[in-house]
């Protein structure tokens, strides 16, 4: 089988291709001077890992609530306002999709769909690459590496059972896998995505416009329909919400705090061998992630690059301190660009020192 090819960097011109690698190092030393500290550290970020309190506590209570024959809106209402959680604007309130779910099929159940779900997405990557003609160590790295970004989902019980970015996560890197045979299913996976959380937006944003770009004008309608069917439970989301708020609603504070690169390695960290290892391997993994995802000249490359440079230009303008486990959305496709980054850099070389 033919190695990564055609790699996007060799044909750069040399100073661009200088510039790229100067910038890899800048980003690389801008890390270790910010001293980034550990996401579970702190207690915002640590009760995301906590079972019993904080947002896994709410969700879990609002879910007891409904299986009692409560509205999500109804309990959810309740609980958010008793535990001091905003309830405005509208977007405080978590979509119903999860919760309605595991109300539905108990947490043992909803829990074995979650892990079918990350084990499918990994082997059917596995099978998009083998037939993107791929070297076979290179699809064993890439799925390793896919697997540390989606394994949050696989231990039971686990709190990441209740979280709505763990099952987006899932689902935006089964969909990016799915639109290379079959872009209706992808298109269905975007759409579930947006369900559980709507900062998956990006994502189906990029494919919808890759599409439209290369003249696929089906597939872009596809993802140009999916948008609208979540504007639309978006909307009925909106007005449940106000339907339901107490007379002295709580307001939230501003998510465009412009945290910068110190906001995205944060973001980083949620993933398994991160977490582990500490923050660290994310100063010197992400720049080489992001680096690595624009490599690969193929349209799963030209997505997988696009969507890794979208959420990582939006973690640097959005987003709180507290909001570091959004990088949950993103872990599996930041993880596997990792894949490419040793064939990136090695282009980039080549085509700095004029021999691309």
């Amino acid at each position: 089988m033919p190695a990564i090819q055609p790699i996007r960097y060799a044909s750069w011109p040399p100073r661009l291709a200088q510039a790229v690698l100067l910038a890899l190092l800048l980003a690389i030393g801008l890390g270790l001077a910010l001293d980034v500290e550990s996401v579970i550290e702190g207690d915002e970020d640590a009760r995301m890992l906590k079972a019993d309190r904080g947002d896994v506590a709410l969700y879990r209570a609002v879910i007891t609530r409904m299986q009692a024959g409560e509205g999500f809106y109804a309990a959810n209402g309740v609980e958010q306002a008793a535990r001091g959680y905003p309830t405005t604007p509208f977007v405080t309130w978590r979509l119903p999709t999860a919760a309605t779910l595991i109300a539905m099929l108990g947490e043992q159940r909803a829990g074995m769909l979650l892990q079918a779900l990350a084990v499918f997405t990994v082997l059917f990557w596995i099978w998009v690459l083998l037939r993107a003609g791929l070297q076979r160590w290179t699809v064993l790295a890439a799925s390793l590496l896919l697997g540390t970004g989606v394994i949050i989902a696989l231990p039971m019980p686990a709190p990441s059972l209740y979280l709505h970015e763990v099952w987006a996560s899932v689902l935006i890197a089964l969909s990016l896998g799915l639109r290379q045979s079959a872009w209706p299913l992808a298109v269905l996976s975007g759409l579930a995505a947006l369900a559980f959380r709507e900062l998956a937006l990006p994502f189906v944003a990029v494919m919808g416009v890759c599409a439209l770009l290369e003249g696929r004008r089906r597939e872009a309608l596809g993802w140009g329909a999916a948008i609208l069917v979540f504007a639309l439970y978006l909307a009925v989301h909106a007005w449940q919400v106000s339907a339901h708020l107490g007379p002295d609603p709580n307001t939230s504070a501003g998510w465009l705090v412009f945290g910068g690169w110190r906001f995205v390695l944060e973001t980083a960290q949620w993933n398994v061998v991160a977490l582990i290892l500490g923050p660290w391997l994310v100063v010197i993994a992400m720049p080489l992630a992001v680096l690595g995802a624009g490599a690969w000249r193929h349209p799963l490359g030209t997505r997988l690059g696009v969507t890794v440079a979208v959420y990582t230009l939006g973690f640097m303008i959005a987003g709180r301190p507290d909001n570091t486990y959004w990088g949950v959305l993103c872990a599996p496709l930041v993880a596997v660009s990792l894949t490419f980054a040793p064939a990136g850099l090695r282009a980039l070389w080549k085509a700095a020192r004029g021999r691309g």
